[in-house]
């Protein structure tokens, strides 16, 4: 005897019993952390001192 094919609805709630329910969806939007970022130039000369200046600089 064969078993018949299940619904759509009865895969879900065979999936629901065996692995309970699925988290929230989480938009790619959401994955995206945003930090607060500044370029060295945002970087007053005045706040480095003379081997941050060479280091920063610095061609090589």
């Amino acid at each position: 005897m064969e078993d018949e094919p299940m619904t759509a609805e009865e895969a879900e709630l065979s999936r629901v019993a065996r692995f309970g329910k699925l988290p929230a969806r989480v938009r790619p939007d959401e994955l995206v952390e945003l930090a607060e970022t500044r370029n060295a130039q945002d970087v007053p000369v005045s706040a480095l001192n003379e081997t941050e200046r060479a280091i920063l600089y610095s061609a090589g």
